[in-house]
């Protein structure tokens, strides 16, 4: 009896596992764009080892730092190349995120001079057009979702947890990163600069994101922008719907020196390659092992239930003998 109760007990623990989602609803690897730049390499050039060794070099450093940039030793191609994760992240979910988003670029910007890509939890962009240490404020990719019926006090403290954002980006950061969050009422709000900008550019480009969010985004319970070296996002923690992606500019595009700048071939956005806000509400991720206990609890329980139902079969089973006697 043992037996035939283990197995399907095991199924359904088998099923419970594969069905609960792991760290909450962020899937930190989820396509957001992707720009690709017109000018090529030649397969096997010297351009070519240049990026295969930034891109590995940060994957490597990924594992253990948030940010992290590479200029390539070879003056023939002035190659450079950055990753820039969610800083209030593991380094665990950095490092996996990094190698995603070289994945991505190796299949969408093949053979491109300059490429860059944004995921949920990290930024890779690499080129030749010295973007380091450079502010860059075009907007890249923009989307606002959960009409909220012209609700005035939403919209208020919108405004309110984007400016302390802005207010927070002018702050050194105690974990010298250039990751924010805020919150006004029931509306949050998070930005991230890219690790080359100094506080004073990483201020401007934040408030900058948040001006394009207060302007564009209406009476949305929801948005995000993302600009050349940073982006915004706010959510309403009363509820939000599905929005549309809206990719501005062509996404990042190609400049005359095979960089990444605005205006030239980009993928982003649209409903095969962007999300949907309902799969997706930031949070610290701290609390993303909430869906670890409710597993347990769940297994826990199924356990419980089955031995009571082997206890229960043995009761019977041995009644029956006893009164057969």
């Amino acid at each position: 009896m043992a037996k035939l109760v283990a197995l399907p007990l095991l199924a359904l623990m088998a099923l419970l596992c594969a069905s609960t989602p792991a760290r909450g609803g962020d899937d930190y690897t989820a396509f957001v764009y992707a720009g690709c730049s017109q000018a090529r390499y030649d397969p096997g050039s010297q351009y070519a080892a240049d990026v295969d060794t930034a891109l590995s070099s940060l994957i490597n450093s990924a594992a253990y730092t948030a940010y992290a940039n590479y200029t390539s030793p070879s003056t023939s191609t002035n190659l450079a190349a950055v990753h820039q994760c969610r800083s209030d992240l593991p380094a665990a979910v950095c490092g996996a995120c990094v190698k995603s988003a070289a994945s991505k670029l190796s299949s969408l910007c093949n053979d491109a001079a300059g490429a860059a890509v944004q995921l949920r939890a990290c930024f890779v962009r690499y080129g030749n057009d010295s973007f380091l240490g450079r502010q860059d404020t075009t907007v890249l990719f923009k989307k606002c979702g959960g009409e909220s019926a012209a609700d005035t006090g939403v919209v208020a403290m919108r405004d309110a947890a984007l400016g302390a954002l802005a207010a927070a980006a002018s702050a050194p950061s105690d974990q010298g990163s250039s990751y924010r969050a805020g919150a006004a009422g029931y509306v949050q709000a998070m930005s991230q600069c890219v690790g080359d900008l100094g506080v004073k550019m990483c201020t401007d480009c934040v408030s900058a994101a948040s001006s394009q969010l207060k302007a564009g985004c209406g009476y949305a319970s929801a948005g995000e922008v993302y600009l050349g070296k940073c982006y915004a996002r706010f959510w309403s923690n009363a509820g939000s719907g599905g929005g549309s992606g809206v990719p501005v500019g062509g996404g990042a595009g190609a400049g005359n020196n095979g960089g990444v700048s605005g205006g030239g071939s980009g993928v982003g956005g649209g409903n095969n390659n962007a999300y949907a806000y309902g799969g997706f509400v930031p949070s610290p991720y701290t609390n993303h092992d909430e869906s670890g206990k409710t597993l347990a609890i769940i297994i826990g329980l199924v356990a419980a239930v089955a031995i009571v139902i082997v206890f229960l079969s043995f009761v019977r089973r041995a009644g029956g003998v006893g009164g057969k006697s």
